[in-house]
């Protein structure tokens, strides 16, 4: 029998952004967003975040999809994530695949709901799976 699932609540403070355009079209393969948010649990700073997201395609009708690769690190240890999804603004809420983690978190796997309820705001909802062991 495995063990319940553990759920980690965070809110996460967009920091820094920094666009790097690939070529002379407003979208093209290759463009990156870096990125860095302070991440708070129960109103108190315990880490941040830093990730990369990438365009990997380009539909006709103008649409666009990113690849999304991200670690925080916490006071416990870091998790990682991924996700690919198609780029919309305002961005609605999405998951991404929890890939692994250091320290208390070695071996995570799971999943985390992003909700990025405002251009300063980003609710977090982590949820680690067991082992199956």
């Amino acid at each position: 029998m495995s063990a319940p699932e553990t759920v980690i609540k965070l809110v996460a403070r967009p920091q820094v952004r920094e666009v790097y355009k690939n070529g002379p079209e407003e979208v093209n393969l290759g463009d990156r967003s870096v990125f860095t948010h302070q991440v708070l649990r129960d109103g108190e700073p315990v880490g941040f975040d830093g990730g990369v997201c990438t365009v990997v395609r380009k539909e006709d009708d103008g649409s666009y999809y990113i690849l999304c690769t991200v670690s925080m690190m916490l006071d416990e240890g870091t998790i990682s994530f991924q996700t690919f999804v198609q780029e919309v603004f305002p961005p609605p809420p999405f998951y991404a695949a929890i890939t692994g983690g250091t320290g208390a978190f070695a071996g995570a796997r799971g999943e985390m709901h992003i909700d990025p309820a405002s251009p300063d705001t980003h609710f977090y909802t982590i949820y680690l799976g067991a082992d199956e062991g």
